[in-house]
């Protein structure tokens, strides 16, 4: 049969032909795919139902709600609201109920014919000694009178208590008989098993009769917080917001999604925020609303999503900063991209690996002794060390061996050394400025990914504990000042030619990191600090006051790591560094990978140009390549001696006019030739001017007839005199 209908023919026209096949081809069209919900398939087929994994973690959920739900009950039955206290209040309103409040007739009726009675005793015995005939007989129809109202009296009194009784009679038979009768009828009929389940059911009612106190109070049942491990929902929240002053009465949150489980702990909504209420308005009572839901401030999360009124809410049910993370970095093997991809160095509330970029800021980590901080520069150097671009220059302020095992892949290392630091930063200024040349002639403002080989790689300089360097009072104070204006220069203009500071403290003062500075680190990170004002020494001014304060974590091995973290990238939020335990070898592990990973790549200190570390050796005589001759930061300053050691190596000696031209490289103050300058005059200059320095260093350098670069004899210094000089002049500063 054909879906086709037509209608039979007539005299008219013909008759319209509609075809079922495409009418339904038109209406089944597929329909938009409609955008997906933000809680998943909720509340029919939760996520947690799809994985046994997710059953496991409902069922712990359960099993942990049950039993703190039996701790408050045990707690409870302490208090005036226990079930015990609840029935004995049962039984007094029972009993209060069977005797009522009608005693109050019979007592009114009793006093009435008490008052009668003496009143006809008394006009009885008027009458009977009266005995004056007109007055006579009036006593004895008062007298009957009153006894007539005292016998109604009587009367009204036995009727009252007779209807009393009989009210007491029977609101105690139904009171006291009945769950007498019940268990009665169970004891017969079902044993000591049917008595014990009477006597609960009778405990039961006088139980729910006492459910109120007698008395009125503020404690409210039916009160749920997330700190007790209740389930957040929407009452929950609305009650919250309404505590800490964020809503005010008939104000209410409007949920976009249902409040739904994120992990096994925490809990994530949506909310609509009412009327002029902002995420700010929220944000800036997030201590407040953590404790009305029972919560420390570091168990609540709160993020804009949309509009200034869209916010997401998410709650955990532990401290989610309780627990260690171990770094991503100690399983990997191939480079990474800290340009683009970043340094991975914590993790916040929500368990997110937070990462640091080091393309254009820098970095300050603060806090006190035992802090963490220095967990944070190991996952800095962690990342650093994968990336064969990046040349990783440090300097250990304290001087322990916390960064030897680092030396083999540093590009330079010196440890306690502030005029080293002072003249590593002078050569580094300038080479700052080579990079911004090179720039300016390609017309950039900022170092892009694809120039970074172009200009030499990305040169990281970390300075760890600043005060051995800028204390201006400490034992560095002939150089403080020159290192602080160092720094300033490269934190403000340096990152944006690819050269990045990482600054750490334990001091954090403003005479240590003075303003100039911090504000050029746009990435801050600050650990347990000793007060408010060092928090903000480094975080920045007042936000100790906005919240943001560094000296209320407290002191203890668990809090470790733990600290607010402000990035152009994150904004300010609570963040604790990723682990990497030192203890079992891990940074070794590192060490190892970078070192591969750099000798294949060519980048390896030592295997190849270093301008940084070549013009230090020029301008002081000895490198801090890998942290030196011996490999451990102790870099001594060359001397002058140094360098002609060096220039006589090739050929064994070295002509005093060969002397002079490599001391004026050096030293073009003392020993370049002035203009219009003769030999003969310059070489006597050059001659007084390195005997002056040799009395200083306290040597003698004899000369004899060398053999010149043309073969010729002339005066000189043989190699042999020069390391001896030398040696003599190392023993002499010792």
């Amino acid at each position: 049969m054909s879906d086709t209908i037509r209608r039979p023919d007539t005299d008219g026209p013909t008759a319209p032909v509609v075809d079922l096949d495409k009418e339904r081809a038109v209406r089944l069209a597929p329909l938009p795919d409609l955008p997906a919900d933000p809680a998943g398939e909720l509340p029919l087929v939760p996520d947690w139902t799809r994985t046994a994994g997710g059953r496991t973690a409902a069922r712990r959920r359960a099993a942990r709600r049950a039993k703190r739900a039996g701790r408050r009950w045990i707690s409870r039955q302490r208090t005036d609201r226990g079930h015990a206290a609840q029935i004995g209040r049962g039984m007094r309103r029972t009993h209060e109920w069977v005797v009522g409040f009608h005693g109050v007739h019979v007592q009114a009726a009793a006093h009435q014919a008490h008052t009668a009675t003496q009143d006809a005793r008394a006009a009885a015995r008027r009458a009977r000694y009266t005995f004056m005939p007109g007055q006579r007989e009036k006593a004895r129809q008062a007298a009957d009178l009153a006894q007539t109202q005292a016998m109604a009296a009587v009367q009204a009194h036995e009727q009252a208590r007779k209807k009393v009784r009989r009210g007491r009679i029977g609101r105690g038979a139904v009171a006291y008989g009945t769950p007498l009768l019940v268990d009665t009828v169970a004891l017969v009929e079902f044993g000591g098993v049917g008595l014990a389940g009477g006597v609960f059911a009778t405990l039961s009612v006088a139980a729910w009769i006492g459910r109120k106190p007698l008395t009125a109070e503020t404690w409210d049942p039916e009160r749920r917080s997330l700190g007790d491990g209740d389930r957040l929902d929407e009452p929950m929240l609305n009650r919250a917001f309404l505590d800490a002053k964020i809503l005010t009465q008939g104000q209410e949150l409007t949920l976009r999604s249902p409040v739904a489980m994120d992990g096994t702990d925490a809990y994530v909504a949506r909310i609509q925020l009412p009327g002029a209420v902002t995420v700010d308005k929220v944000r800036a009572r997030e201590v407040e609303l953590a404790a009305a839901l029972g919560i420390d401030r570091a168990q609540l999360d709160l993020r804009q999503a949309g509009g200034e009124g869209d916010l997401i809410l998410w709650a955990s049910m532990r401290d989610p900063f309780a627990r260690t993370v171990r770094s991503p970095l100690l399983d990997r093997r191939e480079p990474l991209n800290t340009w683009r991809d970043g340094i991975p160095l914590a993790f916040d509330k929500r368990g997110q690996i937070v990462t640091v970029t080091i393309s254009d800021y820098s970095l300050l980590f603060g806090g006190a002794t035992r802090s963490g901080k220095g967990m944070g520069v190991a996952n800095v150097l962690a990342g650093a060390l994968l990336d064969p671009r990046v040349n990783v220059r440090l300097f250990d302020g304290k001087g322990t061996g916390e960064y030897v095992p680092y030396a083999p892949v540093l590009a330079t290392f010196v440890r306690r050394n502030p005029a080293r630091l002072r003249d590593f930063l002078r050569v580094m200024v300038g080479e700052m400025n080579r990079r911004t040349e090179i720039l300016v002639e390609l017309g950039l403002s900022k170092l892009s990914e694809d120039l970074i080989d172009k200009v030499g790689g990305i040169e990281l300089v970390v300075v760890d504990e600043l005060a051995t360097y800028t204390a201006p009072e400490g034992p560095s104070k002939e150089y403080a000042e020159e290192i602080v204006e160092y720094l300033a220069q490269l934190a403000a203009v340096g990152a944006a030619v690819g050269i990045v500071l990482v600054l750490a403290t334990q001091y954090p003062e403003v005479a240590i990191v003075p303003s100039r500075l911090r504000g050029n680190c746009s990435g801050r990170m600050a650990m347990r600090t000793e007060n408010a004002d060092a928090s903000n020494t480094i975080l920045g001014k007042g936000m100790a006051g906005n919240g943001f304060d560094s000296s209320k974590i407290a002191n203890s091995k668990g809090t470790r790591g733990r600290g607010w973290l402000t990035t152009p990238d994150t904004g300010m939020i609570a963040a604790r560094s990723l682990f990497i335990d030192e203890s079992s070898g891990e940074n070794r592990t590192v060490i190892a990978i970078g070192t591969e990973l750099r000798r294949a790549a060519g980048t390896l200190p030592g295997h190849g140009t270093d301008p940084v570390e070549d013009a230090l050796l020029r301008y002081t005589g000895a490198s801090s390549v890998a942290g030196g001759r011996n490999g451990n930061g102790g870099i001594v300053r060359g001397t002058v001696l140094d360098h002609l050691v060096t220039a006589a190596g090739n050929r064994g000696s070295l002509t005093s006019s060969e002397a002079f031209t490599v001391l004026a490289r050096v030293s073009p103050d003392r020993y370049a030739r002035t203009e219009g300058e003769s030999d003969a005059a310059w070489a006597s200059r050059a001659g007084k001017a390195l005997k002056a320095q040799l009395a200083a260093l306290g040597v003698d350098l004899d000369t004899s007839k060398v053999t010149g670069p043309d073969g010729g004899r002339a005066n000189g210094y043989t190699l042999a005199a020069l390391q001896q000089a030398a040696e003599d002049a190392r023993n002499a500063r010792v």
